[in-house]
C-alpha cells in the first residue's frame, strides 16, 4: 500500500495511504493537492518533516533513503515494525509516563479566612 501525503489549503501536510492513485475526484475536497506516492510511511514522514526544502530529495527513493539513514527517524523506523495492538499498548504506555513525570513546579497558596463573611467578588463568572 502507497503513503502520501496530501497538502491541505493551510500548507500543512497530512498523511495517509490509499490502494489506488488519489485522484481529484477520491481526494480534491480534503486537499489541494498530493505528494506521493511513498513506499513507507517512514520515507513519507521523513519528507513532511525535514524534506520539503532538502535539495538531495528528487524522488520517494531519495526520501526514504535519506530517512532510514537519519537517526531522528528512529522512533518511527520503529514504529512501523511494531503491530496495531503493539504500537497502541507503547502509545498508552507512553502517556503514562508521561503523566507519572507531570509535577507541578511551586504550589499555588490558598488563603482560607479565619472568621467573618467570605469576600466574593462580584460579577465574577463561574461558568
Amino acid at each position: 500500500m502507497a503513503y502520501y501525503l496530501g497538502r491541505r489549503a493551510q500548507g500543512d501536510l497530512i498523511l495517509f495511504h490509499a490502494t489506488q492513485t488519489p485522484t481529484k475526484e477520491s481526494h480534491g475536497t480534503r486537499f489541494v493537492s498530493v505528494i506521493g506516492p511513498f513506499k513507507s510511511r517512514v520515507g513519507a514522514s521523513y519528507f513532511a518533516r525535514y524534506g520539503r526544502d532538502d535539495p538531495r530529495i528528487r524522488t520517494a527513493d531519495d526520501a526514504e533513503r535519506l530517512a532510514r539513514a537519519d537517526p531522528r527517524m528512529e522512533q518511527t523506523i520503529v514504529e512501523e515494525a511494531m503491530s496495531e495492538e503493539e504500537l497502541a499498548i507503547a502509545h498508552e504506555c507512553e502517556a503514562f509516563d508521561h503523566l507519572e513525570n507531570f509535577q507541578v513546579n511551586s504550589p499555588i497558596p490558598i488563603q482560607i479566612p479565619n472568621q467573618g463573611a467570605i469576600p466574593c467578588l462580584i460579577g465574577l463568572k463561574t461558568n
